[in-house]
């Protein structure tokens, strides 16, 4: 089935950048011409959560309001040049576990870097309101995914244990695409025993009639992916995830 849609694809340049990828393809699909290189110099680490892809995508969506609407103080006529709540880029991050779940200390994919990444990663989701990032504690249902890609105006940042990950296009008899980039393939391989090995994806689009999803994977070639709605649901609750996801508007 012939797919279109907005978003265009970035591939990831590390093992580590997918989760950067899919925020640079939704901040082009909004006009923001950033490369993948220009996305990343908003991340000072290499563990990436995804409370740090919603904040990523606050401050590129602040970049782009290059004139504030000028709101004035009845007391005092005074102009309040801070940009208000609603303006730029419409996004949500849905979550069923607001902070760093000290359960996944435990998942080799974590071990390494967790107690350094919990401290940060908590703080961030602690200041979330005031540095205007919507954050929702709440596991969005499988049905809202498909009316809000259904409609083609939404992409979700989805996170999935990609050792779930089946695409129909490229998926070998083994759980590794054969089309994936040398890099991630590698990191991959260098995983062998991992549970769960975390990787960001950008839903796009979803057929009713095949019960189908379609995606950007920035570890594929290819430009589309697709995955039956059975599958996507697996991979996207395997333990480590969160059910983590970022509902964006893109047009």
């Amino acid at each position: 089935m012939q797919v279109s849609t907005p978003i265009p694809h970035i591939n990831q340049e590390n093992d580590w950048d997918c989760g950067l990828a899919c925020v640079a393809m939704v901040a082009n699909a909004l006009g923001a011409r950033l490369s993948l290189a220009e996305v990343a110099m908003h991340c000072k680490d290499e563990s990436v959560w995804t409370i740090d892809l919603a904040y990523i995508l606050r401050k590129l969506s602040d970049d782009q309001v290059s004139i504030p609407r000028l709101n004035f103080s009845k007391r005092l006529q005074i102009p309040n040049l801070s940009p208000r709540r609603d303006e730029g880029w419409d996004f949500t991050y849905y979550t069923s576990t607001i902070g760093a779940d000290a359960a996944h200390s435990r998942e080799k994919f974590y071990r390494k870097s967790f107690d350094d990444d919990q401290k940060r990663v908590n703080a961030l989701f602690d200041n979330a309101d005031a540095e205007n990032v919507r954050v929702i504690q709440l596991v969005l249902p499988l049905d809202d995914f498909k009316r809000f890609l259904y409609c083609r105006k939404y992409g979700i940042i989805t996170l999935v244990n990609q050792r779930l990950l089946s695409c129909l296009q490229c998926l070998e008899k083994t759980t590794i695409c054969n089309c994936t980039i040398g890099v991630f393939d590698s990191f991959v391989q260098r995983m062998k025993g991992f549970r769960y090995i975390g990787h960001f994806i950008l839903l796009v689009a979803y057929e009713p009639n095949t019960d189908m999803f379609y995606y950007r994977d920035p570890a594929v070639r290819d430009d589309l992916c697709s995955i039956s709605a059975s599958n996507l649901e697996r991979a996207r609750s395997s333990n480590g995830t969160d059910h983590d996801c970022i509902v964006v508007k893109v047009s």
